[in-house]
């Protein structure tokens, strides 16, 4: 190299970047510009969302039900409080939906135990209240590694079908599975494995065959930590099941990650472009990073973190039939605000809340 090459002459010249920067005598960070591209390098491009997204926040015609996962305005049976009662505590707290739980490792699901009287009192009350059944959550594990656990898994689910078909609540909400011994929400590193994915099949499957001829429809939920955690995943799924009654139980925050954090809109979109009329609810919470070294990604009120509610709102409403939308996953305190926030930012946009 000539004793006075410059920076310029030796790139013009192909000299490498070593000896570039040994001849100049500049550091790394000054020899690296910026280069003029057209676009940023792929690994930034799936964190920040593009300039002008598109939000079309022109409202549907559907009101949207509101529920709440409070300890006061859901349908649990309870032996010491009559299903009208039930009934009157959620249209009394603002709501117009409610939905019931239980868990695989409890007794038989409460409402097949009930007697035929309480049901015929439960079903009045909603006529009389204009208030739905409109979900009976189950969460099991359909992929749990010990196989009786998995078998009871779906045993329960089906039983659930029969729970709810027998309160007239259209859909039970479950989920994929998991992998890990743990819990149905634990993180495992074969979640999202080809095998596991064709097990979770054969045990949705295996649910809808047991309870062939219900009219009970079975909504899965995304779980972050298993392999329903985005919406291509929910149609992919419905499309392997193969089975008309395999729906969505919408939660987009349970698909949140740092790739979509700040992206919200485009998985809101993405979520009732691919899956539509296969909706058949939807949860309302939010989340939020926490300011720490490592990434946190926890729970809170809908309203309080990042997730576009405009335009989750206006999407519910564009549905052919009114959709309930559960507040869930907050302190009993909590759920006022959080369903005014809902009720605010609808009439904002112009979205009716069911009244």
């Amino acid at each position: 190299m000539p004793k006075h090459m410059t920076r310029r002459k030796a790139l013009a010249a192909g000299t490498s970047a070593v000896g570039i920067i040994a001849a100049a005598g500049c550091s790394p960070h000054e020899q690296t510009a910026i280069s003029e591209e057209s676009s940023p390098p792929p690994f930034l491009t799936p964190w920040s969302p593009p300039e002008n997204v598109e939000r079309d926040l022109t409202p549907g015609n559907t009101p949207v039900r509101l529920a709440s996962w409070s300890s006061t305005t859901t349908l649990d049976y309870k032996k010491d409080v009559s299903p009208t009662e039930l009934v009157k505590r959620i249209r009394d707290a603002g709501y117009t939906s409610g939905n019931a739980y239980t868990g695989m490792n409890a007794p038989r699901n409460p409402w097949l135990e009930c007697p035929d009287s309480e049901i015929s009192e439960l079903k009045a009350a909603m006529e009389k209240y204009d208030v739905t059944f409109f979900d009976m959550h189950s969460v099991g594990n359909n992929l749990h590694p010990d196989t009786s656990t998995r078998e009871k898994s779906l045993k329960y689910i089906a039983e659930c079908c029969e729970a709810a078909e027998r309160v007239g609540c259209p859909m039970v909400t479950s989920h994929a599975g998991n992998t890990s011994p743990v819990s149905a929400i634990s993180p495992h590193k074969d979640n999202w494995t080809w095998d596991s994915w064709k097990l979770a099949v054969k045990g949705t499957r295996q649910i809808l065959k047991d309870t062939a001829g219900m009219n009970v429809e079975l909504g899965i939920e995304a779980v972050n930590m298993t392999c329903m955690n985005n919406p291509r995943a929910h149609a992919r799924f419905i499309e392997d099941v193969g089975d008309p009654r395999c729906k969505v139980l919408l939660d987009p925050i349970n698909m949140i990650s740092l790739r979509n954090y700040f992206r919200t809109t485009e998985l809101i979109n993405e979520c009732f472009d691919l899956l539509g009329e296969n909706i058949l609810a939807a949860h309302a919470k939010d989340t939020l990073i926490l300011d720490k070294m490592l990434a946190y990604i926890t729970e809170l009120a809908a309203g309080k973190g990042e997730l576009d509610y405009e335009q989750y709102l206006v999407r519910l409403s564009k549905l052919n039939t009114p959709r309930t939308l559960l507040i869930e996953h907050i302190p009993d305190e909590q759920y006022a605000e959080a369903k005014k926030f809902i009720e605010d930012t609808a009439a904002k946009v112009g979205v009716a809340i069911y009244s």
